[in-house]
């Protein structure tokens, strides 16, 4: 991942998310980025949120931050991750986990956690002319 694409999102670590809903209609919400491992960008989400559900069956995404002058834009797949090795540690990595995912009531089986594979993606920034694509 280039140096700018990673300085920016580490920056900016709430990104919508646009997807297909269950009845098809385009979707939007915010997403709050776990971390970046492995190049991914990697994401959480409980069973019980619709977006599981819309990911589930449709897996195609975008996602966009903006700030006044730059913005970024990443159009991928959201793939759910099986190796429970490699969840264990993005989990315990994440400064987000314990605030947003770990409730009394939540035991660990319902949160979900997935990467984009990005397909393509771009870093704009309309100040300086900067486009880096990906």
């Amino acid at each position: 991942m280039d140096s700018e694409v990673r300085e920016f999102l580490e920056h900016n670590p709430v990104l919508m998310l646009a997807n297909v809903g269950e009845d098809g209609l385009p979707k939007i919400r915010p997403m709050i980025i776990l971390g970046i491992y492995m190049d991914k960008l990697w994401f959480a989400v409980t069973k019980d949120k619709l977006v599981y559900k819309e990911l589930m069956h449709d897996n195609n995404v975008e996602l966009c931050a903006v700030t006044l002058s730059r913005w970024i834009r990443i159009t991928g797949k959201a793939v759910f991750e099986k190796d429970r090795e490699l969840i264990a540690h993005v989990r315990e990595n994440s400064d987000i986990m314990e605030k947003f995912y770990k409730k009394k009531s939540q035991d660990d089986s319902v949160v979900e956690v997935f990467y984009i594979d990005v397909e393509r993606g771009m870093l704009s920034d309309a100040d300086s002319g900067l486009k880096v694509e990906f």
